[in-house]
């Protein structure tokens, strides 16, 4: 009888004895947890944002790059859990810029993410769930732009920003 007064016998199998009971059933849910908890952080760290917006760019075409590079200060944190990032890229080519939220979590989370010049022309948003949402773009060469995000209940928003490019 194991210490705690439940009985646990010992099972002869590949590999070696296997234990019944409770420290089975511990270790089998601490497996499960781990894998859950991998498998979001996973899930989220396989968004990339710059391909997101490279793949959808509005006028694709040969003489037009991929985006790398975030926007000078971005990313920037969604504070809260699960919590995310927002990522601003310009590309210079076409004047576009676009933005991407990604979430900490994995997934089932409200995310919204919207995009505008400042100046308030030119609005593109997306929302759902998931480990992301955009990409969205505005087209604003030298003019600043207006992005916000948000993961469930929290969010992050800044105006006048990227004005230099």
């Amino acid at each position: 009888m194991a210490a705690n007064g439940t009985q646990e016998q010992a099972i002869a199998h590949r590999g070696g004895p296997r234990r019944t009971g409770w420290a089975a059933l511990v270790s089998a849910a601490t497996l499960v947890a781990a894998g859950l908890v991998l498998s979001g952080s996973t899930a989220a760290q396989a968004v990339d944002p710059a391909a997101l917006c490279t793949s959808g760019h509005p006028e694709p075409g040969p003489d037009v790059p991929a985006y790398r590079n975030n926007a000078d200060g971005w990313p920037q944190p969604i504070p809260g859990e699960p919590g995310g990032r927002i990522f601003v890229f310009y590309e210079g080519v076409t004047g576009h810029n676009c933005a991407v939220v990604v979430s900490n979590g994995s997934g089932g989370a409200y995310i919204d993410v919207g995009l505008r010049r400042s100046d308030g022309t030119g609005p593109d948003w997306d929302s759902g769930g998931g480990t992301h949402a955009g990409p969205v773009y505005v087209k604003a060469p030298g003019v600043c732009i207006d992005v916000t995000g948000a993961v469930g209940e929290r969010s992050f928003s800044s105006s006048g920003t990227n004005c230099e490019e």
